[in-house]
């Protein structure tokens, strides 16, 4: 197993660029689980701060042979080296931890989320202290073809895209509710789409700005904070490569990823 890259700020995770580490065997072999990473150290602390990496789902084999959802949670914690068993995963999330959910996750406030597909799209959480899981809808989720989860502003915060370039961006109250945040401006959606579906678009954001593309190089949607700092604007920028070194690096590293081996 290696670990690719994660980073958090404050109790929001996002994507930095880290170096590869090699980690133990994992006391559960299994295939296509969901994967959440947790940093325990602000990344001021050092290039390579200590972490968590959780694994949720996947299947293994059954004791009889064939293959089973498995529902032990494993937790690798960086400062001692060693996988451990944490916890269980109720079976029906573990069925969609596997099948439905990309290699992706969002640390906020104390949750590692993932977002899943069955069908429509929903949320499922993992209370890290509690060792509590909860699942809950997200807007407008069966007219959805893109949706993404990020942190923002402290929160976890939800970026969808619809039919037609319509695109909006919610953040995650108390009772797990949604409160509209934004609206993609619709010319820019269309603009951005060229006539294809969200299914293509990317998603990364920041605490200062959010992006929404294809590919590195092609347009990029920007909601970003201004300089004076007392507004949000949209922008279109024709190209990746022309907004900076920092924001370039951002957009490679558009999702924190942890690849088993």
């Amino acid at each position: 197993m290696s670990i690719i890259r994660s980073s958090t700020t404050g109790t929001c995770s996002h994507s930095i660029s880290c170096p590869t580490r090699y980690l133990p065997m994992s006391n559960i072999s299994r295939t296509n689980p969901a994967v959440g990473v947790v940093t325990l150290d602000s990344v001021q602390h050092g290039p390579n701060p200590n972490f968590r990496v959780y694994v949720a789902g996947g299947m293994s084999e059954a004791p009889r042979g064939g293959a089973m959802y498995e529902l032990k949670l494993e937790m690798y914690d960086s400062m001692d080296d060693t996988w451990h068993v944490v916890g269980f995963v109720p079976t029906e999330f573990a069925v969609r931890l596997t099948v439905w959910t990309p290699n992706e996750s969002v640390y906020s406030n104390g949750v590692l989320y993932w977002m899943t597909s069955a069908r429509a799209y929903s949320v499922m959480g993992y209370e890290i202290d509690g060792h509590r899981w909860r699942g809950f809808g997200v807007p407008m989720a069966d007219k959805l073809e893109f949706a993404a989860l990020l942190c923002h502003n402290g929160g976890l915060t939800l970026v969808g895209g619809a039919s037609e370039g319509e695109a909006c961006i919610w953040g995650l109250k108390e009772g797990d509710r949604w409160g509209l945040i934004q609206k993609v401006p619709m010319e820019m959606g269309r603009k951005l789409l060229g006539g294809k579906s969200w299914g293509s678009i990317k998603c990364v954001g920041s605490e200062e700005a959010i992006y929404l593309y294809k590919e590195l190089g092609s347009g990029m949607v920007v909601w970003r904070e201004m300089e004076e700092k007392a507004r949000w604007a949209w922008f279109w920028i024709e190209g990746c490569h022309s907004i900076g070194d920092r924001t370039s690096q951002l957009v490679k590293n558009v999702s924190h990823k942890v690849h088993l081996i």
